[in-house]
């Protein structure tokens, strides 16, 4: 099977919250193992292409609908609640529950979303934001932590709503601490201010190589890499003048972070590890 063709990859496709798409596989499964009312039912998707983005590379999945096109068939919709990928295969499936028209008698054997029917992907634009905006965000900590001088190698990204935060190796002494916080917290909300246009590109793995790692060696382009590709190649997002490998979704500039008031909140060293929580400012 083919991969998964990822729509949010390109710069104007992270934007794009709808595409259609063809459908490769549709599998129904019901909670108790025997067959009962479609519209109690579980369903996974699989597609030729998506505009929604799959759980990882410290995102989580994003949520949304896919609807049927074809008329003739019936209306119906599946809820989409999680969006996974197989690394090795690149395929992307979609999973969730079915949602039928208040007039569809559909019995539990009739087939829906059947192979190469048409369909619409539609991501949630408000969950999308949200995220799109806490891993910009997180991007942000690592522009900051270059303008403040500590060029640390990153080694986790956790871009989730419950607690935000980006993880370095290495330390900073206890005496030096807390007016290191308070440097970074500064040159944070000095990027945020700058309103610096994001930047996504897809390049050689050479030049992504140069382009990321002229400072330090911070990232290992096979970790970016698909062992399927030919010609491998690399995403690289572009925040705040900071060049980081990435599959995730983006703002437009570092501006958009005002609205919400996402700032640096604190500093934790510890086993060789300093972790910079960030989010948004609480009401």
């Amino acid at each position: 099977m083919a991969a998964t063709e990822l729509i949010h990859l390109s710069y104007d496709g992270n934007f794009q919250l709808e595409t259609d798409a063809k459908v490769i596989l549709c599998k129904v499964i019901f909670p108790s193992g025997e067959e009962e009312p479609l519209s109690s039912a579980k369903i996974e998707l699989q597609l030729d292409k998506t505009s929604m983005h799959p759980q990882g590379g410290g995102q989580p999945t994003d949520i949304g609908s896919i609807q049927s096109n074809n008329e003739s068939d019936g209306v119906y919709t599946a809820q989409i609640d999680k969006v996974t990928i197989d690394r090795d295969s690149g395929v992307v499936t979609h999973s969730g529950s079915i949602t039928l028209s208040s007039s569809d008698n559909r019995a539990v054997t009739d087939a829906i979303f059947t192979p190469n029917s048409s369909v619409k992907v539609s991501v949630d634009p408000t969950n999308r934001q949200f995220l799109s905006e806490c891993h910009t965000a997180g991007h942000v900590v690592d522009a900051a932590m270059a303008r403040c001088q500590k060029l640390l190698p990153p080694t986790k990204g956790y871009h989730f709503l419950d607690g935000p935060y980006v993880e370095y190796k290495g330390s900073i002494d206890s005496k030096d601490r807390e007016e290191f916080l308070s440097q970074l917290q500064e040159a944070y909300q000095q990027l945020i201010d700058e309103d610096i246009h994001t930047q996504i590109q897809t390049l050689p793995v050479d030049e992504a190589e140069e382009l990321c790692n002229h400072l330090a060696q911070n990232f290992n382009m096979s970790d970016f890499t698909s062992p399927l590709d030919e010609n491998p190649s690399v995403r690289v997002v572009t925040v705040a003048g900071w060049n980081c490998p990435c599959g995730g979704t983006h703002v437009r500039s570092t501006g958009v972070l005002k609205e919400r008031g996402w700032c640096v909140k604190g500093l934790r060293c510890k086993k060789g590890v300093v972790r910079v929580r960030y989010g948004p400012k609480e009401e």
